[in-house]
């Protein structure tokens, strides 16, 4: 049942409704206690001066501390942090005297030989010269192509031998839209419009006054 038939009813049908009255009331509210539970009364004052009398504890001659880790198997290894700590200061180092250079504080010494390794290694191979103009006079005079007898071409792509390729009906789909027209449509007599909202009997319409 949907609320506005609940509410329905509830506002046209409840003064015909007849309550019952109720002459035993099963209250099982309590808490279930079992069979054997006993309680007992708890003396707050004694258990206080209990407290502040105090308890004299026992000595204990001899303690088994299990409170240190099981380490059975582990290897403890030194911690680098020392190194990095280390390496950290020689990059700060490192900055600082590149800064100083671009500042122009040091003297740098003269290097009169110096063992350059960049050219790549060329050993055994000739470098000639390139005639740009006879290449392209070359391009520009005719040339006899050679005639090519067997070709093997492999630019097709590979279809299984199971896999069917059928062609295309675009064109048929196409020509069919051309050919229909819209004087043969048919005519519709009757028509079922369900694009009313459906509005419940209790749905109230509100009209909103136009100020003058």
């Amino acid at each position: 049942m949907s609320l506005d038939n609940v509410l329905y009813e509830l506002r046209h049908e409840a003064a015909d409704l007849k309550l019952k009255h109720v002459e035993q009331v099963s209250d099982r509210s309590q808490p279930a206690i079992e069979p054997g539970t006993q309680i007992h009364h708890w003396d707050k004052g004694d258990f206080l001066k209990e407290i502040e009398t105090g308890v004299s504890l026992k000595h204990i001659d001899e303690s088994q501390d299990r409170s240190s880790p099981r380490v059975e198997g582990v290897e403890v290894r030194v911690s680098e942090r020392p190194a990095l700590l280390k390496e950290v200061k020689l990059v700060g180092t490192h900055h600082a005297v590149v800064n100083e250079i671009k500042a122009g504080g040091v003297v740098l010494q003269h290097v009169e030989s110096p063992a350059d390794r960049s050219a790549p290694a060329v050993q055994g191979a000739q470098v000639g010269k390139w005639d740009k103009d006879a290449f392209l006079h070359e391009i520009e005079s005719p040339h006899a192509l050679k005639h090519v007898e067997a070709v093997d071409d492999r630019s097709m792509p590979r279809v299984e031998p199971e896999v069917q390729v059928k062609s295309n009906k675009h064109g048929e789909l196409l020509s069919e839209i051309k050919k229909s027209s819209p004087n043969k449509l048919k005519h519709v007599e009757d028509r079922a419009d369900r694009s009313d909202p459906h509005v419940t009997h209790t749905a109230a319409l509100r009209v909103q006054a136009t100020p003058l």
